[in-house]
């Protein structure tokens, strides 16, 4: 049988599923272990106990990358870009935050904490002009003389970005081959192997972001498949992109900014598969995990994208990423008064080391996960995450010291952080639908992540959104949707026009003929391969692109280029406008076409579960006496449950009000008819 692996490094668990052909046989998850991360991904293996030689393909999750960024673990790097644009970094976009107009001391996240300090930041004399004439002769000695320089203080890698290099990229190549010929222990980042995008900041960003995580990623992946073999392991390890791709070791090794948000997307990569397995084309995936919770929409069966991701302010990633948007708050945020008196909960995290108080890890602040075993949402006899089992004594202690600050009782304290925590997550959803013209009340949840089914029935309630699911995988699902990641070859050509009948039907010319290429480098068999064509555009007079899925074989090349745009724009934004476009660039990707859509195992029992217990539960403030208590590997198919009500799964706790009416597929997955949502 074919076997493949999933496997998601997330912030506070790592999660594996083992698929056997197109069905889930194991899914496991232990804590994350972040002095050595691979330490957790051997954890999950071990928990598996699956056979080496039968696995085919392991695909990884990874956000080593992303957190080497955020916390500023990265490279010692060196800059090296046109004569005259030293200072490019520091300037940025020239946008200011809302908090800077209140605050004259605001300053960027990157003048805080410099990725490259204006001192490693070189220059050398070149100039290719935007119509591909040279002005100025690259001179090269002058860039072997900065290099030499930066090396000599410690620099391990290199980021180099010249002007207009995106679409005359011959000074970079030059200069790459220069300093990898002399200096081949130094990683090199160019932009235009990087990010072959017009716009000269977001290359900068991104080639500077790549050249600081590349070191790290690299030992990471090179720690990953050695110790992968040493215990057996000869499959391929893969690793999943930001855009719900494929890519291999050497390549995230040289280009990790690929792999940012490659454990997030896992999640989406999932949701894209319920959207059509439940028939569901309209769906937002609410990821609540122990750090964060990630949201994506999928609308018409397909995640949004977007060709920018940035990480804080003006620190940017420019590529094709699906869209997602993330919030500090989960199931280790902590709640804490502010300095006028006001509750928060989150950005800052117990993590995995110590976790919430009730981990016994030594945590002794109050969290929501505290929070929800004194609400009784979670029980202490039911181990989270396999391993842990809750402790009401610390989590009372804990919230016992804000309690007394408030003059208030822990449980009612309690109360109030899950209703904050509630919200902000509703606030999350609103910023991809509410804000853009899309009604969520149009959608489903689908909630995943360890914690997303704790309060999905309550986010959903707070928008009126109709339908909550919680799929059978859901405390592991970001793993479950690695599998559905594929191998691509994928091209980009920039024409930065505006757009006319004998440009589009070029440029459709173009697509096709690349596609025909990239279908010889993958095999050439055009039965197990599927070319997507996106041009990258924008209404004439807008600054961001927006990506276009177009049908290259159309005569009626402008017409139906506007068309695809309108759509899009329409669905990103609910609205379109009768404007021209311009066009960026065209991106051609052949697929792998395989099926990869794996489901849980089908349910066995035949007769309806009956409660496994009854225990006070409080949502929203309301106490419920003897809410039925059920253990979700017990349902039969077709099974019907009435709230209020507690699901507890293996890697998952599901709650459901009173009026909330669940049933059971034949797989497990649990459909959640929500009473009538209150407006608020």
């Amino acid at each position: 049988m074919a076997t493949r692996i999933g496997i998601d490094t997330g912030g506070t668990f790592t999660d594996l599923v083992v698929a056997e052909d197109d069905r889930v046989k194991v899914a496991a998850k232990s804590l994350t272990t972040h002095g050595d991360l691979a330490a957790g991904l051997l954890n999950s293996l071990g928990k598996a106990e699956v056979d080496a030689d039968a696995v085919q393909q392991i695909v990884h999750g990874t956000t080593v990358a992303l957190n080497a960024i955020l916390t500023r673990r990265g490279a010692e790097i060196g800059l090296i870009t046109t004569d005259g644009f030293r200072d490019l970094l520091d300037m940025g976009r020239g946008w200011r935050s809302a908090d800077a107009l209140l605050d004259p001391r605001w300053r960027r996240p990157h003048e805080l904490r410099p990725i490259v300090e204006r001192y490693r930041r070189r220059t050398v004399r070149e100039r290719i002009q935007a119509n591909g004439d040279i002005l100025v002769p690259l001179d090269e000695e002058g860039l072997l003389r900065e290099v030499e320089d930066l090396r000599a203080d410690g620099c391990r890698s290199i980021a180099v970005c010249f002007l207009h290099s995106y679409k005359h990229p011959e000074h970079e190549q030059r200069a790459a081959k220069l300093i990898r010929d002399r200096f081949p222990d130094l990683g090199v980042s160019v932009s235009s192997e990087v990010a072959p995008f017009p716009r000269e900041y977001n290359r900068l960003s991104t080639s500077v972001l790549n050249a600081y995580a590349q070191p790290m990623m690299a030992d990471y992946t090179r720690s990953i498949e050695r110790r992968l073999s040493d215990a057996g392991h000869r499959a391929p390890l893969m690793f999943m992109t930001n855009d719900g791709g494929l890519s291999t070791p050497d390549t995230v090794s040289s280009i990790p900014v690929t792999t940012l948000n490659s454990g997030p997307v896992g999640g989406v990569m999932g949701v894209q598969t319920y959207s059509r397995l439940l028939n569901t084309p309209n769906l937002v995936g609410f990821d609540m995990g122990g750090t964060s919770t990630d949201v994506a929409v999928v609308a018409d069966g397909r995640a949004s994208t977007k060709r920018e991701l940035e990480l804080e302010h003006d620190l940017i990633v420019s590529m094709p990423v699906l869209e997602i948007h993330s919030i500090g708050a989960g199931g280790g945020s902590i709640a804490a008064l502010d300095a006028a008196g006001g509750l928060n909960v989150g950005p800052e995290s117990a993590g995995s080391n110590p976790g919430p108080a009730c981990y016994g890890r030594g945590g002794e602040l109050p969290t929501v996960t505290d929070a929800l075993l004194l609400l009784g949402w979670l029980a202490p006899d039911n181990p989270l995450g396999g391993e842990i089992r809750p402790d009401v004594a610390a989590a009372e202690q804990a919230y016992g010291r804000l309690a007394e600050t408030l003059g208030a009782e822990p449980r009612e304290v309690a109360s109030t952080v899950a209703e904050v925590a509630i919200h902000r997550m509703a606030e999350a959803i609103r910023q991809l639908t509410v804000y853009r013209g899309v009604d969520p009340r149009e959608f489903s949840l689908l909630a995943y992540g360890a914690a997303g089914p704790f309060a999905a029935t309550q986010v959903a309630r707070v928008l009126e959104m109709p339908r909550v699911v919680f799929p059978a995988l859901a405390g592991v699902f970001s793993a479950f949707g690695l599998l559905e990641g594929a191998g691509f070859e994928e091209e980009v050509s920039p024409v930065m026009a505006l757009a006319s009948e004998e440009l589009v039907a070029d440029a459709f010319a173009r697509m096709r003929e690349t596609a025909a290429r990239l279908e010889g480098n993958l095999g050439g068999d055009t039965e197990t391969l599927h070319a997507e064509f996106v041009v990258d555009a924008m209404y004439a007079g807008q600054r961001w692109e927006l990506p276009a899925f177009v049908d290259p074989t159309r005569t009626d090349a402008l017409a139906h280029l506007t068309e695809a745009f309108n759509a899009a724009h329409h669905r990103q934004f609910g609205y379109s406008l009768p404007a021209p476009l311009h066009i960026s660039s065209v991106r051609v990707r052949v697929v792998s076409t395989a099926d990869r859509t794996v489901r849980p195992q089908a349910l066995t029992p035949k007769a309806d579960a009956a409660p496994r217990t009854h225990r006070t539960i409080v949502i929203g403030g309301v106490e419920h006496d003897g809410a039925a208590v059920y253990r979700a590997d017990e349902f039969a198919p077709g099974q019907v449950v009435h709230g209020p009500a507690v699901i507890e799964a293996a890697s998952y706790t599901g709650v459901l009000d009173a009026g909330d009416v669940a049933r059971v597929n034949e797989v497990g997955d649990v459909i959640v008819e929500l009473k009538e949502a209150k407006r608020s």
